[in-house]
C-alpha cells in the first residue's frame, strides 16, 4: 500500500472519494469529529488528506493527519481520522504514516482508537489516546 497526500488544491476534487470512508469514522458515537470540520483543516492547509491504496489500483481507504507544535517545540502527528475497506491489507500503512511524521520533524504519532487496538499495537503505548515516541 501507499500513502497518497492530496494537495491543499485538489481537497475538493478529491474529497467525495474520501467522504463516505471518513463519515463512517465520524459517525462512531464515541467519534467527535465531523466531516465539515475535516475538510475545513484540509482546506486550511491544517490537516492533510491522505489516500491509501496499492500501487497500481485505486484508494480503498482515506485518512486525515494533522502535526501539531507543542509548547515545549516538539512536534507530532496526529492521525485523527482513517477509513475505508480492507483493513487488514493497509494496517501496515501506519509505518508509512510514522516515517512520514518522522520526515516532517514529529517525535511522535498519536491517535485516539478502540481499546482493543492495544493488542494490535504493541509497540504504542495506550493511555486516553494511542502514542508512540519515535
Amino acid at each position: 500500500m501507499i500513502l497518497t497526500p492530496v494537495p491543499i488544491d485538489q481537497v475538493d476534487a478529491i474529497w467525495p472519494v474520501a467522504e463516505p470512508w471518513l463519515a463512517r469514522v465520524c459517525a462512531r458515537r464515541e467519534s467527535d469529529l465531523t466531516l465539515d470540520g475535516l475538510r475545513a483543516l484540509c482546506r486550511a492547509g491544517q490537516g492533510q488528506l491522505v489516500l491509501i491504496g496499492p500501487a497500481d489500483g485505486p484508494p480503498v481507504a482515506a485518512g486525515v493527519t494533522q502535526v501539531r507544535q507543542h509548547a515545549d517545540r516538539t512536534r507530532s502527528c496526529w492521525v485523527l481520522a482513517v477509513g475505508g475497506a480492507g483493513a487488514r491489507a493497509w494496517r501496515d500503512t501506519l509505518a508509512l504514516i510514522e516515517a512520514g511524521a518522522r520526515r516532517l520533524g514529529c517525535a511522535s504519532v498519536e491517535f485516539a482508537g478502540r481499546a482493543g487496538w492495544a493488542g494490535l499495537l504493541p509497540d504504542y503505548a495506550a493511555y486516553t489516546h494511542f502514542s508512540k515516541r519515535l
